[in-house]
């Protein structure tokens, strides 16, 4: 593979400190990456207003790939384009099918500009951009716009919230899991992290072979194996795992930015996963 343009990344787990935070580290290979013409896209589950909760990672945004996929967000502008919704009431109806395989579900839609969540969401996530209502049908009633439905269950695992659903006909919604966290997320059609990281490169008349990609979770899996050189961090989840062509250290360790700072030294990502040694060589 050619040394590639775009410098395609997962936020939480993967490029994020455990703290939530940017490392030094990562922030400075980032920002020498730009110095020498990559572009640096987010490539996240998060909406525009997640990503605008990093200050220092925004100068150093070239765009975002929001909402699994279903979002292209430009930082520099504050211009959002959703690319794919779920209408509310068809998603009404796919949730009320996953409710009768998890009758423990908690439901929330995120709109593109919010989320509108069930009550007993509010412990979990505080209440930054969330409106807080009682039941399903009053979230979905509330909503104008879906782009997309989140479900958690206290009790489970991702992988097991999926298993459950995994015979449910979902309409070709796209669903993702978050492994030991109990969460599923589900996009319209076709939304995930590949389509929305293309879509941002065909913009730009870029191909796969120009992006080097990094994720941790199922969620990132289809763009990573979309990607033509991608790593997959070093406590990854298996499917993220599978999907990469390579491996890089913990997002603690600053993983993304070793396999940046090799990538500036050595102009490829050829080779077998990167660590201090050979970023330091």
């Amino acid at each position: 593979m050619l040394k590639p343009r775009v410098i395609a990344s997962d936020l939480d787990g993967t490029l994020l400190a455990p703290s939530g935070e940017l490392s030094v580290r990562t922030r400075e290979a980032l920002a020498a990456a730009r110095a020498e013409g990559f572009a640096v896209v987010a490539v996240t589950a998060r909406t525009s207003y997640g990503v605008d909760m990093l200050p220092d990672l925004i100068p150093l945004l070239d765009g975002a790939v929001c909402a699994n996929g279903a979002i292209l967000y430009q930082p520099a502008t504050g211009r959002t384009r959703i690319l794919r919704s779920i209408r509310p009431s068809y998603a009404r109806k796919i949730a009320a099918l996953i409710a009768e395989r998890l009758p423990d579900a908690v439901f929330a839609v995120e709109t593109g500009t919010g989320i509108v969540g069930d009550r007993q969401y509010q412990a979990l996530v505080g209440a930054s951009n969330w409106e807080f209502v009682d039941g399903l049908d009053t979230v979905f009633r509330r909503v104008k716009r879906a782009v997309k439905i989140k479900v958690y269950c206290a009790g489970r695992t991702g992988e097991e919230m999926a298993a459950a659903v995994a015979d449910t006909d979902l309409g070709g919604l796209a669903m993702c899991h978050w492994g030991d966290f109990g969460m599923l997320d589900l996009n319209a059609r076709g939304a995930d992290k590949a389509f929305g990281l293309a879509y941002w490169c065909k913009e730009r008349r870029l191909g796969p072979d120009s992006v080097v990609a990094f994720g941790d979770m199922p969620n990132d899996a289809p763009m990573l194996a979309w990607a033509g050189r991608s790593y997959a961090m070093g406590d990854a989840h298996p499917e993220a795992v599978e999907a990469a062509t390579d491996q890089t250290a913990t997002n603690a360790e600053d993983g993304v930015a070793q396999v940046v700072e090799a990538l500036l030294a050595g102009g490829t990502t050829d080779g077998a996963a990167v660590d201090d040694t050979a970023a330091a060589a």
